[in-house]
């Protein structure tokens, strides 16, 4: 009810429902465009106080072909009802924060940049990668179009050369030198990102207490949500507290399903509300086995760079499935925890 078949009919019912329920709606519009020439925009619906004091901010497709969930999740939400809200609180819906990746089934921009690599805090540069990329990086980013190979055997070999902590930390942690590879984070912050930062500065600035739930999908058992924090967060047991505890991991390769990341999407919060106190999650809704996701996102890289039309079409399809299952039990599973999340973040921001 709530997923949308493609980015332009996410875009539509998002914003009918934004005008709906009495929200501000403003719209974002990016350079690129989509596959029949229309305009893209980051779509950003706000409830509540003008200059709040406490802000819960909602956000969906970082990663484009994962926005999906996060779109269904919003949908789902605008349509049960918006809450009444404190005089000093505001709710805000960033709503596919990269269209060009959801219109064209992609995890990246239309620059081949990870956004959620790209948001730098201050003191860190757009330079190196995680210890051992080198020796994967012709593994990870063969310069062929797709094609078929033993690459369950291969990931086992590596596993058992390295360890899984080690490897998905050195595969996915984030890298600066390979503009054509997997997991690319940029040389500069790029135009979504910018233009997000801007906005949380412009409308933001008065928050003291913010609550972030950023969606995401791919990462752990199939329909089951994992709520990924900054192990350092002096919040961390307030969180658990709030939330199942069960379901919050930190972000370490050692200790959780996920692995050490800089340039998050939240982590723009840290740069741009400094005396605030943060509250930064990401809802990671696990898909299939990080094997066929590996093997979707190798195979969506290279039909991007060196393939053929029809191999971008079966590569599209491919990861569009990795990250976004067409399973009805699935769907079911993200709209129920979504729905129980939003509310427990609400209480969450309410405390203070």
């Amino acid at each position: 009810m709530y997923f949308s078949p493609d980015y332009a009919a996410a875009r539509a019912r998002f914003r009918d429902a934004v005008a709906r329920r009495g929200g501000q709606l403003t719209a974002l519009t990016i350079g690129a465009t989509g596959p029949a020439g229309e305009d893209l925009t980051i779509d950003i619906g706000w409830f509540g106080a003008e200059r709040p004091a406490k802000a819960f901010v909602h956000s969906s497709g970082i990663h484009g072909v994962e926005a999906f969930a996060g779109s269904a999740i919003q949908l789902q939400w605008l349509d049960e009802g918006v809450p009444s809200l404190p005089a000093d609180t505001a709710v805000v819906l960033i709503h596919v924060a990269n269209p060009y990746g959801m219109a064209w089934l992609r995890r990246v921009n239309g620059r081949g940049v990870d956004l959620n690599r790209n948001c730098l805090e201050l003191g860190e540069e757009y330079a190196g990668a995680p210890d051992g990329y080198d020796a994967l990086n012709a593994f990870l980013n063969p310069p062929s179009a797709p094609s078929h190979e033993a690459l369950f055997l291969h990931v086992a070999w590596l596993i058992l050369r390295h360890g899984m902590p080690a490897l998905k930390q050195t595969i996915a942690g984030g890298q600066y030198v390979n503009p054509k590879g997997l997991f690319f984070g940029g040389t500069s912050l790029e135009e979504e990102t910018g233009l997000l930062r801007e906005h949380v500065r412009e409308r933001l600035w008065s928050v003291t207490r913010l609550v972030s739930v950023d969606v995401h999908t791919g990462l752990g058992r199939f329909g089951v949500d994992t709520l990924l924090v900054a192990a350092d967060q002096a919040s961390l047991a307030e969180m658990r507290a709030c939330f199942a505890g069960a379901r919050v991991s930190p972000l370490d390769s050692e200790s959780g399903p996920a692995y050490r990341i800089k340039g998050t999407y939240n982590s723009s919060f840290r740069t741009l509300l400094p005396g605030a106190s943060l509250f930064l999650i990401g809802q990671e809704f696990g898909t299939y086995g990080p094997v066929r996701v590996l093997r979707a996102l190798r195979a969506d890289n290279r039909s991007h760079h060196y393939g053929s039309g029809s191999d971008r079409h079966l590569a599209a399809r491919a990861l569009r499935e990795a990250f976004a299952p067409d399973e009805e039990a699935w769907r079911r599973a993200v709209l129920a925890r979504g729905r129980v999340v939003m509310g427990q973040a609400l209480e969450l921001l309410a405390h203070g």
